[in-house]
């Protein structure tokens, strides 16, 4: 297993007010639904799906949430043709998924079917794409802390491949340049600041700081969309 996968395999988040990563649910901790037998009125119901988010992911593994309607105990989901084995539906209109193995770059179908056999179906709706190709630069908002189940607040801006601020409660303004790399940012400053991360889709990416306040420092983060971000404090 890949560091990355091991990573999205075993990190658990709790979200603790604003905006909550959305870290996909760990493998090694994942309830894969019943699959008892369904009683009929179960079997016959049709799912459907809204979206998919991440949609974008590294082809480093396969993870996310997908929304949308009627998703009943015992529910599969296969994406581009492989059954997950990491299922967890948290109720009739949101499941989380996750598999670690590697994955060639591509957009693919994702399926979600119900006992019984009804199927609902999003065309090429979910794509592998090289971490090379992920922009870490914008406002990205993040839980640190794996000791404490990731309940501390953090925050920190990327403009123009330079950490323009991050906080845990401390505030580091103007930090500096980033080396970018593969998906993977990096600062290490004579004054012993530190802060890495890589990026797992186009919209998340997980890391290490030794700032001040982050606890131990691990970190999973969710980019602000663009409207969102001009709009933050």
């Amino acid at each position: 297993m890949t560091r990355t996968g091991l990573i999205l395999a075993t990190i658990i988040l709790v979200g603790c007010g604003g905006a909550s990563p959305s870290a996909p649910t760990p493998t090694a901790t994942s309830t894969t639904s019943s699959t008892s037998a369904p009683d009929t009125a179960i079997a016959s119901v049709q799912p459907t799906i809204i979206s998919v988010s991440p949609n974008v992911v590294s082809t480093t593994g396969t993870w996310g949430t997908i929304t949308g309607s009627e998703f009943q105990p015992g529910v599969t989901i296969t994406i581009g043709g492989a059954v997950l084995s990491a299922v967890n539906r948290l109720d009739s209109n949101t499941i989380k998924f996750s598999q670690s193995s590697a994955h060639a770059p591509g957009s693919v179908d994702v399926v979600v079917t119900n006992p019984g056999g009804r199927t609902a179906t999003l065309m090429r709706g979910y794509t592998y794409a090289g971490a090379e190709s992920f922009d870490a630069n914008g406002e990205w908002v993040a839980h640190a802390d794996g000791r404490g189940e990731y309940l501390t607040d953090m925050r920190f801006t990327i403009k123009n491949n330079a950490l323009v601020s991050v906080s845990c409660g401390t505030v580091v303004n103007d930090a500096g340049a980033l080396t970018i790399n593969n998906g993977q940012f990096s600062l290490s400053r004579a004054d012993g600041l530190m802060i890495v991360g890589t990026l797992v889709s186009t919209i998340t990416a997980y890391g290490q700081t030794n700032l001040t306040g982050c606890g131990d420092g691990k970190w999973w983060a969710d980019k602000l969309p663009a409207a969102a971000a001009q709009n933050a404090p």
